[in-house]
């Protein structure tokens, strides 16, 4: 018989226990954190960009020279010269003067505005026409415009992605502070399991679980190691995960985590560290385990493979994240309203998968019923929604809030 925690509870004890590991900070080049967790805020230490520079390519000019210019009453300046790309001019723009600049130079100290060169006339003799009038700032890009010096542009706890090489790459950083990847073993246990690439013979199955765990771990940039499959045998199992303590920084183990005679995980977990709950009020996965081994976080998820998909994203994915650098506030959720409704006194939590639906140009949530133990669910779904344990049905048209797988 187990003694279970509702979800707060168990949360609690999650946080309360693990909340304060950490995996480390490394130095890594800067293609190499696509995709890590930023360790620290990203400060600059210069503007960006570093000096004047044209959107266009055209003539710096006073923009007060060109007010009221048009194709029958052109601005006659002077042309000073022209600006190379990635030089630095080496002369003013005064009253009634221009100069060409190309897309990306810099504009002449004295210059304010850009005139495209398609609105310019070259009358051959040292001047040039303006045909459209040009506002101050017009086609230019000013000195830290995109980044000031002393400016936070990348908060510790993002994870980087193409867009933020970009900034890091501006900013001249060839190598980037991110935290450790988490280092997570996965186990499945069952004497009914083969692998994948083995055909089942009578009630045998195939390993699901290890491979939608690991493959989850893998979205959330863990390094894992997938032990594979280990029988309902004490000996065995307790090696098994002895040894993944002992080279990792996150046990899972899916299976075993009932209460029947062969149910080896419960044993194995309290015979090498402290079992902190087994049993959560929710369905499906209410045989959920978590255990400190050695100062480390040991889950054991429910067997069926719905169930543990539904109990890693609940429980174990808040705390890969925290664990990674990140937060909670990076699992996405969104709110929709119910094709049907949804009945629902077990009294205990439930979590209901939910598939997205358009009805007359609306976006529904639209309830997935299955059974226990079935898995092509998951491909059909785009989230799930949590049922509070106290309430006895959602109606149709009601608001529910989705999180999304």
């Amino acid at each position: 018989m187990l003694t279970v925690k509702t979800s707060s509870e168990a949360e609690k004890i999650i946080f309360d226990t693990f909340g304060k590991n950490s995996v480390g900070i490394e130095s890594v080049a800067l293609l190499s954190s696509v995709g890590r967790v930023l360790a620290k805020d990203i400060v600059s230490e210069e503007d960006v960009p570093g000096f004047n520079r044209s959107t266009v390519d055209g003539f710096a000019v006073k923009a007060s020279d060109t007010f009221g210019c048009s194709d029958s009453i052109p601005a006659i300046l002077d042309f000073k010269g022209e600006v190379l790309m990635g030089e630095t001019p080496k002369f003013l723009i005064d009253k009634d003067q221009c100069a060409y600049v190309p897309t990306g130079g810099e504009l002449p100290d004295g210059a304010d505005a850009m005139v495209m060169l398609e609105f310019s006339e070259d009358y051959g003799d040292g001047t040039r026409a303006m045909l459209k009038p040009s506002a101050p700032g017009q086609h230019v890009t000013f000195k830290g415009d995109d980044v000031k010096a002393g400016q936070t542009v990348l908060k510790s706890g993002t994870r980087l992605a193409a867009r933020h090489i970009a900034t890091l790459s501006s900013l001249g950083y060839s190598k980037v502070d991110v935290y450790k990847k988490l280092k997570v073993s996965v186990i499945s246990t069952g004497d009914e399991l083969v692998d994948v690439d083995e055909t089942p013979v009578g009630a045998q199955v195939r390993d699901i679980n290890s491979y939608e765990v690991c493959a989850a771990l893998i979205e959330l940039g863990c390094d894992v190691e997938r032990v594979g499959i280990v029988v309902d045998e004490l000996p065995l199992l307790e090696k098994a995960v002895k040894d993944a303590v002992d080279s990792s920084d996150m046990v899972i183990v899916s299976g075993g985590s009932s209460v029947g005679v062969k149910d080896a995980t419960f044993k194995v977990y309290d015979k090498l560290g402290d079992v902190l709950f087994h049993g959560i009020a929710i369905k499906p996965g209410k045989p959920t385990i978590l255990a400190n081994v050695s100062g480390k976080p040991c889950f054991g998820l429910p067997g069926h493979p719905l169930a543990a998909y539904y109990i890693f994203n609940l429980f174990v994915k808040p705390l890969v994240l925290l664990m990674s650098g990140t937060s909670n506030e990076s699992i996405l959720k969104k709110t929709a309203p119910l094709t049907l409704s949804i009945p629902c006194n077990h009294g205990r939590e439930e979590c209901m998968g939910i598939r997205f639906v358009e009805k007359e140009g609306k976006e529904y949530a639209e309830p997935v019923y299955t059974k226990s133990g079935l898995v092509s669910t998951l491909s059909t779904i785009d989230g799930f929604t949590r049922i509070a344990r106290d309430c006895e049905g959602i109606s149709s048209g009601d608001e529910v809030e989705v999180e999304l797988f």
